[in-house]
């Protein structure tokens, strides 16, 4: 269930197993009901027919043999073997026209090995001969007949060089009664031979004796019942294999833990869809409803940036990823609202210069862009005027989200957003320039933490070019955009970039498998507020 890279591999548990049948449940409910459907309906427009069996009983020595005192050759012969030649003995053509011809009915050969059958018996020297007819009393009659007809035919092929030897005798005893010589030993002897030929006729023709005539006849067709027993488990089988064929050619990605494994990155945390009334006025979450079970989700966020962060204590952080439409920068201006409600000195920038989107969220009406700031026709701390942050009051029990363990409330932050100010006419170059290098040192000195919002890796070159001129990176996945093959691929951009990968942001969590827990928990207090009368 895996493809692409070896080295992502990982055996497949039931667990595994469970989950895909889970996800495919209407694939596989709809062949268990379909297939059997197809099968009952599909056996009420048979027609009728009716089975008749008659029974052959084959002898397993040559009692001809035996008055003579020859060893029969056949005694050596497996007897399964010796049953299956009986078997296909009874399917040649004279056999069928014999019986026809015993039956009084005129039908083709062809029709008539078409629908009849020679079985040998297990554990038995028996041979079923079985007929199919849409009349009981002609498939019984026929089924007979054919017993009757395999029988003549074996006695035919064993009695056949006896009975031309008794010819020869016969044309030998006129002769020599023509000539005198009935009364001469030769004749007498001849006699004898004569008679113990016939002897031997008579006893070879018991060899294949019908022993059960057709009595009865059974309906073959249509069976309804079986049929759609049996299409209930072929349904089963078609539905989970059809299932897992799909499951095998759907490149989606269905958890974190395979977004985790792809990328070889942590998790950061888990963010949900904005509500869509944010949505459609350009809403952050973390400005509007702040007390929101969404908002939580990007204070954890914040929280494990923290810790990850506290090793090499990286400032400038790149935020990307594989395609658009993935949350990447809603995800970073609710992450930089977040670190300033913690007392963070934050500057967020646009360095996407292809299609910059922080200006929807903020008002940067009448600001210079970092394009400006970059060519020199406007100063650095003509943008630098923060949003303010305080900690604010309210909450369940007199608690704040601002505030920390003991109770104390954080240090005010501040927000400082910068546009991307005129889009340049290349800007995959001009994120190279040493004058971008300049503005990110410059902000790295007055921040404590800088946050760039920067174009996806896989579409354009500009993100991994900016990689070297920062400390880390954050990547955002989201999880109906992002494909399999896309992790791969953007695996290995991210191996080629220098900066600390500080792990990934999984977007749009609610359709990943067994999402809810942790944002149901959030949501039951949001909603035990509001009811309370506290926003």
């Amino acid at each position: 269930m895996s493809d692409g890279n070896a080295g992502l591999r990982h055996a497949t548990t039931l667990q595994d197993y469970l989950r895909v049948a889970g996800r495919r449940k209407w694939t596989i409910a709809q062949a268990i009901v379909l297939v059997p459907l197809v099968a009952v309906g599909f056996s009420l427009h048979q027609p009728k027919m009716y089975r008749a069996s008659a029974e052959v009983l084959l002898a397993t020595q040559n009692v001809a043999n035996q008055l003579n005192g020859i060893n029969d050759p056949t005694l050596s012969q497996d007897a399964d073997r010796h049953a299956q030649t009986q078997a296909d003995l009874a399917r040649v053509p004279a056999v069928a026209r014999q019986a026809l011809l015993l039956a009084g009915l005129r039908r083709s050969v062809d029709d008539f090995l078409k629908h009849s059958s020679a079985t040998a018996k297990t554990n038995a020297d028996l041979l079923e001969l079985s007929v199919t007819d849409h009349r009981t009393d002609v498939a019984r009659r026929l089924a007979s007949a054919y017993a009757e007809a395999f029988s003549h035919y074996r006695a035919q092929l064993d009695t056949a060089p006896y009975t031309n030897a008794k010819r020869r005798a016969n044309a030998q005893l006129r002769d020599m009664a023509a000539a005198q010589a009935q009364k001469s030993r030769a004749y007498e002897a001849l006699v004898g031979k004569r008679d113990q030929l016939d002897q031997m006729i008579a006893l070879l023709t018991r060899n294949a004796v019908p022993v059960q005539a057709a009595e009865h006849a059974t309906q073959v067709q249509p069976r309804p019942v079986r049929n759609g027993i049996l299409g209930l488990l072929l349904g089963i089988v078609i539905g989970v294999g059809f299932a897992f064929l799909k499951e095998a050619l759907d490149t989606r990605v269905r958890s974190a833990d395979e977004v985790e494994e792809r990328l070889g990155l942590p998790l950061l945390a888990r963010v949900p869809e904005p509500p869509r009334r944010l949505r459609k006025r350009d809403g952050l979450v973390m400005l509007d409803e702040p007390q929101s079970p969404q908002a939580e989700t990007f204070r954890l966020l914040r929280t494990n940036l923290e810790f990850v962060r506290s090793l090499n204590k990286p400032r400038t952080i790149l935020v990307t990823s594989a395609l658009e439409q993935e949350g990447k920068s809603t995800t970073t201006a609710n992450l930089a609202i977040a670190l300033a409600r913690a007392g963070r000195r934050v500057a967020l920038l646009d360095l996407d210069l292809r299609r910059p989107f922080l200006n929807r969220f903020f008002d940067l009406h009448g600001r210079p862009g970092l394009t400006q700031i970059a060519v020199r026709q406007a100063d650095l701390a003509d943008v630098l005027a923060p949003l303010a942050f305080t900690a604010y009051s309210g909450g369940a029990n007199g608690a704040t989200p601002d505030e920390n363990g003991n109770g104390h409330r954080a240090n005010a932050g501040e927000l400082v957003v910068i546009g991307s100010g005129p889009l340049p006419p290349n800007p995959g170059e001009f994120v190279g320039t040493p004058a971008i290098a300049r503005v990110l040192e410059d902000l790295r000195k007055r921040f404590d933490v800088v946050l760039i919002d920067t174009p996806p890796a896989l579409q354009v070159g500009d993100a991994i070019s900016l990689s070297a001129q920062v400390d880390a990176l954050v990547v955002v996945c989201r999880m109906d955009v992002v494909r399999r093959p896309l992790l791969n691929e953007l695996r290995r951009v991210l191996d080629s970039s220098p900066a600390e990968k500080l792990g990934f942001v999984l977007a749009g969590a609610e359709s990943e498998d067994g999402y809810g827990y942790g944002y149901g928990y959030g949501a039951s207090a949001y909603h035990a507020r509001e009811t309370a009368g506290v926003t």
